[in-house]
């Protein structure tokens, strides 16, 4: 099990140290060992990259649960098992609560005998690490993969609805009637194809803990107005009237344009959808005290209460015959949460459950100052 393992011992007794390097040395393992948790440290940046760390939960310098921490930082591969002396037992729990693959009391390691427990600790500290970092790499694989499939899909999506655009902007005037009716319908095809590969591919960021925010403090309301314009040509397409209620003065946050806009253009089609033919949607941007405050109401379905508590999950859709007919990934509100939140806000929804008095969806972030 420790043929060729290459392992650290970081103890500042000269008897431990010499004891450890003895036993694990019989079993094939190269040994090196610190005395200091700042020598410990040294070995780490020296680029050595070890299988198993031994580390003696006080140390003559600092507490083993520090160098623990400031190891996890730029190593989350080696396995760590903590030395505790008597009564360290409360402090390893929490060691391993910080990342620690497991704890041995010194009184265990006895002389004589065949170990057979304390190697059996050992290995599975190595085989709690190993599913660990196989779990990250799958995780990893995973992410990779979505990303892959989903951008080898957006391109060509993306090209059917530029070209559907310029088709109708061009040869509009050429057109029948009844070849403007298919290329429309070519294009709300392409569009919610579109629509569902982007859900696929920011969740599969999200999920992977990939999603990254390039923020700036800009005023809302142009933000507002930029995620409208894909909801506004859904609207239409239901005869449905959109009300936009922006306020004469700029309202500034710090937030990632990119992902704010979708998180608009999610809350509005997400109201399209549920929202009968002939309906009404109203946006509305306030500053309420410290913070910027989105609303979209709808006058759709309406959701119960116990549909609240879910709404925002994955692959969540609201339940009925009406709702089954609508298509979509169920990603929708997820992603708006959890950009949301990344942007240090929050999302909620309120709603009477009753069909014609709708719902509305709430954002709040915080307000930016601007000299």
């Amino acid at each position: 099990m420790f043929e060729g393992k290459r392992i650290l011992t970081v103890d500042d007794s000269i008897t431990i140290r010499a004891f450890l390097r003895r036993l694990l040395t019989e079993q094939g393992a190269n040994v090196d060992a610190a005395v200091t948790g700042e020598e410990a440290l040294a070995f780490c940046r020296l680029g050595h990259k070890y299988d198993l760390i031994i580390l003696d939960l006080l140390l003559p310098d600092t507490d083993g649960i520090e160098i623990l921490r400031q190891i996890r930082t730029t190593d989350d591969e080696s396995a760590i098992v903590m030395l505790t002396g008597m009564g360290g037992v409360k402090s390893a729990i929490t060691a391993v609560q910080h990342g620690a693959d497991g704890y041995i009391e010194k009184h265990d390691l006895n002389v004589g005998g065949d170990h057979a427990e304390f190697f059996y600790a050992l290995g599975q500290a190595l085989q709690r690490r190993a599913g660990l970092v196989a779990q990250k790499q799958l995780s990893q694989v995973r992410a990779d993969f979505y990303s892959m499939v989903t951008h080898d899909m957006r391109n060509p999506a993306a090209a059917a609805v530029m070209i559907h655009n310029l088709l109708l902007e061009d040869y509009a005037d050429s057109l029948t009637p009844s070849q403007i009716e298919l290329l429309s319908m070519a294009g709300d095809a392409s569009r919610k194809l579109l629509g569902l590969i982007n859900d696929y591919l920011d969740f599969a960021k999200i999920d992977a803990g990939y999603l990254k925010l390039d923020c700036q403090n800009v005023d809302m309301r142009g933000v507002i107005e930029a995620g409208l314009k894909l909801g506004r040509v859904q609207a239409q397409s239901k005869n449905q009237t959109i009300t936009v209620d922006l306020p004469t003065q700029p309202i500034h946050a710090y937030v990632d344009v990119e992902r704010m806009k979708q998180v608009i253009d999610n809350l509005l089609s997400n109201a399209v959808k549920y929202t009968p033919e002939g309906g009404q949607i109203t946006v509305q941007l306030r500053a309420e005290g410290k913070f910027v405050v989105l609303r979209v109401t709808d006058t759709g379905q309406g959701i119960s209460k116990s549909q609240m508590e879910v709404l925002f999950s994955k692959y969540h859709r609201l339940p009925g015959e009406t709702a089954r007919r609508i298509q979509g990934t169920g990603l929708g509100l997820f992603i708006v949460k959890q950009t949301v939140e990344s942007h240090g806000g929050s999302v909620s929804v309120e709603s009477e459950g009753i069909p014609g008095k709708g719902s509305t969806f709430i954002v709040k972030l915080l307000l930016s100052q601007i000299a």
